[in-house]
């Protein structure tokens, strides 16, 4: 049976009069609140070229870009599933400052297939940057902007879930591939027994095992643990340098996600009441290397439609 033309691809959605001006509305209050805090706006192109969108990225956003063929040219292109790669490309080269640079953006992007436990693939994706600053007030100013977003749409009780991807790091990244491939889905499955099997080539690993839970008890428990003890230390300035009510505080020193990409903390920001992550973000130092110009950087993004929809 031949599929109706009026049938939009799976995950691709379009939104009505009301909820697009919900969403409009919505983009001009984050961008309002990114304005006062300083943040440069960006409108990076939706497609760029393949070798530019994929470079300094991890595998699993590079599996995201849908790939053309620029008829111009004849060279691959690909269109954006991410604009944090944009903005750490304009910084390295269009701004080339060498002072901090804040930058933010809200567009649409596209990706090959639905992630995160969303059935979209056409996000509207809204974030801000922060190039060039390695002090931990970066972390702090990223986290408390992510939270004061969500704040504009939502009361509702949220967590903060905070990791640090250099204490997974720290013991990993001498081992090959096909050992951190199995590490990091042993990790994310919290799989007790096939840490207990990886703990043969690396005791330390078996740390992970209790390194998540309540933010108090991961720090309590892990906190002496000496590769484990600037990441507590960051993550404890950051949570008290954050203002915020209602909102709890989960930690997993053993975060997978992102791992051939962050460099130090991370976080999500979760609705309690839908069980649903809103905001991920997290420090990626060194992004700027493939444009050839390294800058530390910390940022985070959101689909601007799902912080929207939090009002329904």
């Amino acid at each position: 049976m031949t599929r109706p033309s009026w049938i939009l691809p799976d995950g691709m959605e379009e939104c009505l009069p009301d909820e697009a001006w919900a969403i409009e509305d919505g983009r001009r209050q984050c961008l309002d609140l990114f304005r006062n805090s300083r943040f440069g706006l960006i409108m990076p192109p939706m497609v760029e070229y393949l070798d530019a969108l994929t470079s300094g990225v991890g595998q699993d956003l590079a599996d995201q870009i849908m790939v053309i063929t620029d008829r111009v040219s004849g060279r691959l292109m690909g269109i954006r599933p991410d604009m944090t790669p944009q903005a750490a490309r304009i910084d390295a080269h269009a701004l080339n400052e060498s002072a901090t640079t804040r930058l933010c953006y809200c567009g649409s992007v596209l990706r090959a297939v639905a992630s995160g436990g969303d059935s979209s693939r056409s996000p509207v994706q809204l974030g801000a940057e922060i190039f060039g600053n390695a002090d931990l007030s970066a972390d702090i100013e990223v986290v408390q902007l992510a939270l004061d977003t969500v704040r504009l749409f939502t009361d509702e009780p949220l967590m903060i879930d905070v990791g640090h991807a250099g204490a997974l790091k720290s013991i990993l990244a001498k081992q090959p591939r096909e050992f951190q491939a199995k590490a990091l889905d042993a990790l994310a499955r919290k799989d007790s027994d096939a840490v207990a099997t990886l703990e043969q080539t690396i005791p330390e690993i078996s740390v992970f095992k209790d390194a998540y839970g309540e933010l108090d008890a991961v720090l309590g428990r892990c906190q002496e643990v000496e590769f484990l003890k600037k990441a507590c230390l960051e993550i404890n300035q950051v949570r008290q340098g954050i203002n915020a009510e209602q909102v709890s505080w989960y930690c997993d020193l053993g975060e997978t996600h992102g791992f051939n990409y962050h460099t130090g903390l991370v976080f999500g920001i979760y609705s309690l009441k839908r069980d649903q992550l809103l905001v991920r973000g997290g420090r990626y130092d060194h992004v700027g290397e493939s444009f050839g110009r390294a800058r530390v950087a910390t940022g985070f993004s959101t689909d601007l439609k799902t912080l929207v929809r939090l009002a329904n």
